[in-house]
């Protein structure tokens, strides 16, 4: 580059770097468009052909002759540029999930003569997870714990059909949570605890579901409403929403997954993952206007049992937004409650699938009769 400055050198450098960086992001992003839907394609190249003559027109009154450059080269750059905008929330939510992913607590708690094993849990996760979770139940059931499940156990009647309503969404939750996970390409909780059912079934002292009843919480919640009048102004400003309710993001991708082809299950798999992430990481899974009943009733529940079990270990596998209410209640009870140990599980990825070739036939050749 004879006769050019060396500032000249630079910029002609980083033009060229950011122009191949631009290509790049815009390849890997452009697939994002046809797999959502051909019509999102279409909206975005609408979209950039008007902001990019819109640019292009106040960029010409501003600077009139002076200004360098092509409309189509304008046109070209605004596309590129919505394009990656559009496909960057989906390549930041498989970096949340792999390079940040959501870490659910090991923790075991004694004051010297109850030893409690409390594993933090999640109800939709990576099989993986879920494995190492009973291969814990298994050693800690050999080592002579007593194991505590989390289930909020069924009261037919006025019970269920107040959960039904206000817990679960007006439908079944385990319905949800399995429907959630098909979308996700996880994995449901419930459906891989079936491994402990043999283990229950010959010994059920050993195997607790260590919750409330529906019916217990509906008496709870109208316990609250007597008696704590800001639990009674939260319950009537939800009461006023309109009915049916609107439906949240979760029922939107479990719709849009239902008539969804391979390639958009995929992408809702990415956004569902990704989402229960950020959930998790930021602890508003939750509907908080019902955490005196779904949360802090349960801990002061789950903590009775404990504290008047004359078992000596208990293991738990407990929701994690449970522990810190369960930790503070226990020293209230007992200052000498101390943390012996904490250790940290993934509990959410993207599942792997690896694929290979064998250099022999699946299956057996038969031979020919004599």
């Amino acid at each position: 580059m004879t006769g050019v400055s060396p500032a000249e050198r630079r910029r002609i450098s980083l033009t060229a770097i950011g122009e191949f960086l631009l290509v790049i992001l815009f390849v890997v992003s452009l697939p994002v468009l046809f797999i959502w839907t051909l019509w999102l394609f279409w909206a975005v190249l609408a979209t950039a052909l008007v902001l990019g003559l819109l640019v292009r027109g106040v960029a010409l009154l501003l600077m009139g002759s002076e200004l360098r450059g092509h409309t189509l080269a304008t046109l070209i750059l605004t596309f590129c540029l919505l394009t990656i905008s559009v496909a960057f929330p989906i390549y930041y939510l498989i970096y949340k999930v792999e390079a940040d992913p959501p870490l659910l607590p090991n923790v075991v708690l004694t004051n010297g003569e109850k030893t409690v094993v409390f594993q933090g849990m999640v109800h939709v996760g990576m099989e993986s997870f879920y494995k190492s979770v009973v291969y814990d139940l298994e050693s800690a059931l050999q080592s002579g714990y007593r194991l505590y499940y989390e289930g909020i156990r069924p009261s037919p009647g006025e019970g269920d059909d107040w959960y039904s309503a206000n817990g679960a969404g007006g439908g079944d939750l385990a319905d949800h949570f399995r429907a959630l996970a098909d979308a996700c390409g996880v994995t449901f909780q419930v459906d891989y605890f079936s491994l402990m059912e043999k283990s229950a079934r010959r010994n059920p002292d050993r195997h607790v579901v260590a919750d409330v009843t529906t019916l217990e919480m509906k008496q709870e919640y109208q316990r609250l409403i007597e008696t704590d009048p800001e639990f009674d102004e939260r319950m009537r400003r939800r009461g006023k929403l309109p009915e049916p309710r609107p439906p949240n993001l979760v029922d939107r991708l479990l719709d849009w997954h239902a008539k969804a082809n391979e390639p958009q299950r995929e992408l809702i798999g990415v956004l569902c993952r990704g989402f229960i992430a950020i959930a998790l990481d930021e602890d508003n899974i939750r509907d908080r206007d019902l955490d005196k009943v779904v949360l802090d009733f349960r801990n002061r529940k789950l903590v009775e049992r404990l504290l008047a079990d004359p078992a000596r270990k208990i293991h738990i596998t407990y929701g994690a937004a449970h522990l810190p209410g369960v930790v503070a209640l226990l020293r209230e009870r007992d200052p000498d409650w101390k943390i012996l140990s904490v250790k940290w599980v993934r509990g959410l990825a993207t599942p792997e699938n690896w694929e290979g070739t064998l250099d022999v036939p699946l299956m057996p050749v038969e031979k020919a009769s004599p």
